[in-house]
């Protein structure tokens, strides 16, 4: 079921992998009561006047309550509350230092004495989060390497969790600021994310020997110093999401046994070689001049690294079938869907060039499609209509049980209309056939970003048309911002299409959510 809100490209980094910690026991109620002198306010019982309560608990329960605030700045707001508490958030186990708690002070000097604060004795942070943001151009709180690099030798100290740092950096007059990254020993998910005029430099030798998850975004590296961090100084790693330039066109070669999601967004790659016998999810989003992958275990393959060119992009070692095939570039994907035999799923991005020559690509690219179960299709339709390319790519695979198909019509942002010429495939008689569509085990069909056009209407009336005697479910998911608001003219009009036993639901989006139409 399709999200409430419309998707729209966001940047790749994914989500930081959350660690579940137990719930601490309930504290009790408590109101902050004033005394005369508002700057020493005392906590008493929510019952009446009495001890302090809550100042009485241990230490472990106030690092609960504290945690909970899910800001340093605030914990550290505690110590004036009275004596007992004027170094307990100094023994916090997580540290959480974030700009949208805004003060007089700059976040950067918060971090600077939050970190000197920490107690020696303090356990080790299981969690640091440093993220600045609200910065602007010509700012003096933007941070520079010499202010950073403390923060990043304190990690090394003293996490064992999760090590989040996000500050940005402007790019001026094309100056780099070298950042080090010495080795921590105990962090187990490292996530960098450092925009702007960054070069990162590991500081090797150094073992990351406890480190299962590592993202780092946006900075410049030296191929070797990333080939080298990956594959001999991080002997635990699982998931790996690196989206960087590399400061000259060069080979990445990544070889783990312990490596099982990968997500490669490396601009001048010249060659990526991934040897990874424990590998299963592979996400290539740069193109790559050339490839070689040996991944006996993959599972779930997404290629959005430029054409695919099986002389030059090579799957050694591969299982013959997947769970996900996903390729956003359809120049070619008829090699690579050649390498498997069977796909759970199946998801295809297609954009048809203007003319003859594009449709053609399109007809030769998806001739023959992998037995799939779900096929999913992403389709900007505007060069030569919906009912062509969506029946061709049905003729050519007619073992599915689920279609989802996602429709772009760009037309509306063009200047003119195009209008394919009438020696075009699409035209042809051939194109319009349904005869020769068998979808036999065909279930369910979704139709995403429903615009109740002509176009969408004519392919709905040749699909109920279909050799699909199981189907038994059609969903019409309307676009957010539809040109024509969906009506029960519409609704009434798709019904009579099909057959009583299919059961047809609309949906539309009211206020941000997604209701059903009726």
């Amino acid at each position: 079921m399709p999200s409430d809100k419309p998707k729209r490209t966001q940047d790749r980094i994914p989500e930081a992998f959350c660690h579940a910690r137990p719930s601490p026991p309930p504290p009790p109620r408590f109101i902050l009561q004033t005394t005369q002198n508002p700057k020493s306010p005392n906590l008493v019982p929510a019952m009446g006047a009495g001890e302090d309560r809550i100042s009485a608990l241990p230490d472990e329960l106030l690092h609960a309550i504290l945690v909970e605030l899910r800001s340093a700045r605030a914990a550290a707001r505690t110590s004036v509350l009275s004596r007992r508490w004027r170094h307990v958030w100094e023994h916090l186990p997580e540290f959480i230092l974030d700009d949208h708690d805004t003060t007089r002070r700059p976040l950067p000097d918060a971090v600077d004495a939050a970190l000197a604060a920490f107690s020696a004795t303090a356990p080790p942070l299981e969690c640091l989060h440093i993220h600045i943001r609200f910065l602007r151009q010509g700012s003096s709180r933007w941070v520079q390497a010499s202010r950073a690099a403390p923060w990043l030798r304190f990690a090394s100290e003293h996490v064992v969790g999760e090590l989040r740092l996000f500050v940005p950096l402007p790019d001026v007059d094309g100056k780099e600021e070298e950042l080090e990254l010495p080795a921590c020993p105990r962090a187990k998910t490292i996530i960098l994310s450092l925009p702007g005029s960054w070069r990162l430099r590991p500081q090797l030798p150094g073992l990351f020997v406890t480190l299962t998850s590592l993202q780092i975004g946006y900075v410049r590296m030296e191929a070797s110093e990333l080939t080298d961090l990956v594959s001999k100084h991080c002997p635990v790693l699982r998931d790996l999401a690196i989206i960087i330039n590399l400061v000259a066109v060069s080979d990445v070669s990544l070889l783990s046994g312990s490596l099982q999601s990968l997500q490669f967004e490396v601009r001048n790659t010249r060659r990526l070689e991934v040897i990874a016998p424990r590998l299963e999810k592979l996400f290539v989003y740069r193109r790559t001049h050339e490839a070689r992958i040996s991944c006996p275990k993959l599972a779930e393959l997404v290629w959005n690294g430029g054409a695919y060119d099986p002389s030059h992009h090579k799957f050694e070692d591969v299982g013959r079938h997947l769970q996900l095939l996903e390729i956003e570039r359809s120049y070619g994907a008829a090699s690579l869907m050649r390498q498997f035999v069977e796909v759970d799923k199946l998801k295809l991005h297609i954009s048809i060039p203007r003319g003859t020559p594009g449709y053609k690509r399109l007809l030769n690219e998806t001739n023959q499609l992998p037995k799939c179960r779900t096929l999913y299709i992403s389709l900007l339709w505007h060069n030569h209509g919906i009912s062509p390319a969506m029946l061709h790519l049905l003729r050519s695979c007619n073992s599915t049980r689920k279609v989802s198909v996602n429709l772009i019509d760009s037309r509306g942002r063009l200047l003119a209309h195009y209008s394919c010429p009438l020696s075009c495939p699409c035209r042809s008689v051939k194109s319009a056939r349904i005869d020769d569509i068998a979808l036999s085990v065909l279930e369910e069909v979704e139709l995403d970003n429903f615009t109740s056009s002509n176009d969408e209407l004519e392919f709905l009336e040749k699909l109920s048309r279909c050799n699909a005697t199981l189907l038994k479910k059609l969903v019409i998911n309307s676009a957010y911002y539809p040109t024509t608001p969906l009506t029960k003219a519409i609704c009434e009009k798709v019904h009579s299409m099909w057959r009583p036993n299919v059961n047809v639901e609309f949906y539309v989006f009211l206020d941000g959510r997604r209701v059903r139409f009726d």
